[in-house]
């Protein structure tokens, strides 16, 4: 199991984002926006994307996507979902 975070935001903008939270996992920059486009996720005004969670199968295919991501909870939210996926605790 990977995970992973991505933005829209430059990789400069990124870096200092993810330093500044100690992140244990790498936030990707998607300055051009390709891949917020091509899952669906930028917003109408293409100036960012969403804040949804997509959960991915090894086989590269979407399991599910998570449109109501709340900031708060987000971590046991996506703890519960993995359960619900099958995924086995580390």
């Amino acid at each position: 199991m990977a995970y992973f975070a991505a933005s829209v935001d430059d990789i400069e903008t990124n870096t200092k984002f993810a330093e500044s939270l100690d992140a244990d996992y790498p936030i990707l920059s998607d300055a051009d926006k390709k891949v917020a486009g091509a899952y669906g996720s930028l917003r109408p005004d293409g100036g960012a994307s969403n804040r949804w969670t997509f959960y991915i199968g090894t086989d590269g295919k979407i399991l599910a996507v998570d449109k109501q991501v709340d900031v708060k909870t987000a971590g046991a939210d996506i703890a519960a979902k993995l359960g619900e996926l099958g995924v086995a605790k580390r």
